[in-house]
């Protein structure tokens, strides 16, 4: 992993130049000295935890830019050694390669960053409902449809408030979509005016008047389409409506 023989760094104190360029003390250094938590402070700012297998060891995570051709991300663990009295006479200090995923965790965080910017940025209201019907997105042209704020429906599983403030017995289209209604309840539910959209797999598209919107209500064509994980899975769904005016609908 370091690429430096054992023969180099054996009997010697320079096992650091395995990790840094310049002398500083690894995780190991810091639990067999004993040494005060304003060191680990200094050295692993926010990336340092007890371990939950050993009393008095440390785990942490971070990036050496030395190792492999782009610098690679370690998982480290130190636990003190102790003889038979309980004295610490030494330190194990474990190293795993994470690279992978922490890849595949930037990857995702970056997807997440991007549905959030497209979703704040459209033009078109939109919501976005989690595997558990939690509200995550409502952005601004929602909020101006609905005449209802992100602060009140962000986190809650109430995204229908917004959309029947009457009627507690109603859903959104995405709830349903994240429930995986079948076809035909979920078509009944909406009169007949629900159907399978033809653009996305697995969505569905319907238009209904909202009594409490505007003066004196209005149609919206609204589509629901389902959020996947990359094994298929439904995790969310994600809805957008469109304002047809009224108190007819276009047609």
């Amino acid at each position: 992993m370091s690429g430096i023989p054992a023969t180099e760094v054996l009997g010697t104190h320079d096992h650091w130049r395995a990790f840094y360029v310049a002398h500083r003390p690894t995780l190991a250094d810091i639990v067999v000295d004993g040494a005060p938590l304003d060191l680990l402070e200094k050295f692993y700012r926010g990336k340092y935890r007890a371990a939950a297998h050993c009393p008095d060891a440390w785990e942490s995570e971070d990036f050496f830019p030395t190792f492999g051709a782009a610098g690679s991300w370690l998982s480290f663990s130190a636990a003190p050694i102790r003889d038979a009295d309980g004295i610490v006479i030494g330190c194990i200090e474990t190293l795993q390669d994470i690279t992978e995923r922490k890849v595949a965790e930037n990857a995702r965080r970056e997807s997440e960053r991007r549905l959030i910017d497209i979703v704040a940025g459209s033009p078109v209201a939109t919501f976005v409902l989690d595997a558990d019907c939690r509200v995550t997105h409502w952005n601004r042209a929602c909020e101006t449809l609905t005449d209802t704020a992100a602060q009140e429906v962000l986190g809650s599983t109430e995204a229908w408030r917004a959309f029947y403030p009457y009627d507690t017995r109603r859903v959104v289209l995405a709830e349903m979509i994240v429930r995986r209604t079948a076809p035909e309840d979920l078509a009944d539910y909406y009169g007949g005016r629900a159907k399978p959209s033809v653009l996305v797999a697995g969505a569905f598209e319907a238009v209904d008047f909202f009594p409490a919107f505007g003066a004196s209500g209005t149609w919206l064509r609204f589509m629901a389409a389902p959020l996947r994980n990359l094994r298929g899975e439904v995790i969310g769904a994600v809805e957008t409506l469109i304002d047809l005016g009224g108190p007819e609908p276009s047609r």
